[in-house]
C-alpha cells in the first residue's frame, strides 16, 4: 500500500464524458478527506465549483458528495433547522 504522502492526487479534469462505470469507480475509490465531516469544518469560503463540467461528468465536489451520501457521512438538515441556524449566525452578537 502506498504512504499517502506518496500517493498521487487524483485528476477531475477530463477531456471527454465518462462512462457509467468509470464515475462509478471513481465515487468508490474516492480519497475522502475527514475535514468535510468535522461539524468545525467551515465551507464558507471554498470557491464553488460547478456540479458538472463541460463533458456532463461531475466534478470533485459532486463525486465528494455521492461518497459521502453512500457512506453515511453528512448530516441531514431541514429546511427549517437550515432557516433557524441562518437566522442564529445573523442575530449574533
Amino acid at each position: 500500500m502506498e504512504a499517502l504522502s506518496e500517493r498521487k492526487k487524483q485528476s477531475y479534469k477530463f477531456d471527454r464524458k465518462l462512462t457509467d462505470e468509470e464515475i462509478e469507480e471513481l465515487i468508490e475509490n474516492y480519497d475522502y478527506d475527514p475535514k468535510y465531516a468535522d461539524p468545525d469544518y467551515d465551507d464558507e469560503y471554498e470557491e464553488l465549483e460547478p456540479i458538472y463540467d463541460r463533458f456532463g461528468n461531475p466534478t470533485e465536489s459532486t463525486i465528494r458528495a455521492m461518497y459521502e451520501s453512500r457512506n453515511g457521512i453528512y448530516e441531514i438538515m431541514t429546511v427549517e433547522e437550515a432557516i433557524a441556524e441562518i437566522h442564529a449566525a445573523c442575530h449574533r452578537d
